[in-house]
């Protein structure tokens, strides 16, 4: 059995060998580096350069089309979906020598959960509740005074569209706001008719009767719609 110092020589040995032996296999087995030309080597400086800036300026680009894509998507999916888009009301009106046409259409497909209810928060003084009629689109409440004065107010509901008519003949005819809604008030030979269109919950109001103006449009300024 060799002793310590004797394995310790012979590994030695052998590192030294293996390692004369892979130099001299690099020797031969490496070729000499190839050095480029110093033009050369501008050349393609300049080239990967240009390749960058190109690079840079469209992911520029592209970092803008993709969300512009992104939002023109979006939005158009949106337009598609019924919840979403807001409906469009056609509003017509149709002027005859008797009487003014109101025709509203709506394209809304949904039909919309209304509770058709209202409360007049004022009522003119001596004036009492005489009758009330109600369905599923329209209720009225008609009052009327001690002295013959009366008025009627109703609400009327409707889903696709409705055609509503008032008495413009030899009328005096304006137009107003009421409750941030648009108002047609037709007044003639002391009776008044005011008409206010609700398109966003397709709704009408209207008040007819033979008391002033101005006492109507208290009236109706009042309506809490419920």
């Amino acid at each position: 059995m060799s002793s310590p110092k004797t394995l310790q020589d012979v590994l030695i040995s052998v590192s030294k060998d293996t390692q004369k032996n892979l130099s001299s296999e690099l020797d031969t087995y490496t070729y000499p580096l190839h050095k480029f030309s110093r033009s050369y080597a501008k050349r393609k400086k300049l080239i990967l350069k240009s390749h960058d800036e190109f690079l840079s300026v469209y992911g520029f680009r592209k970092r803008i089309l993709i969300p512009l894509v992104i939002i023109i998507t979006i939005l158009t999916c949106a337009m598609s979906v019924p919840a979403i888009r807001e409906p469009v009301i056609t509003f017509i009106v149709n002027v005859y020598n008797e009487m003014t046409d109101f025709i509203i259409r709506s394209d809304s497909n949904e039909n919309q959960v209304v509770i058709n209810d209202f409360a007049l928060n004022y009522v003119p003084e001596n004036y009492t509740l005489q009758d009330t009629r109600t369905t599923a689109s329209i209720k009225t409440e008609a009052y009327k005074d001690n002295s013959g004065h009366s008025f009627s107010f109703t609400l009327e509901y409707y889903n696709k569209g409705i055609n509503f008519s008032m008495d413009t003949e030899d009328s005096k005819v304006t137009e107003t706001q009421v409750q941030g809604m648009k108002a047609v008030i037709s007044e003639k030979n002391g009776c008044v008719n005011i008409a206010v269109f609700d398109n966003n919950s397709h709704q009408i109001w209207n008040l007819t009767g033979n008391i002033d103006c101005d006492v109507a449009l208290k009236i109706v300024h009042n309506v809490k719609i419920k």
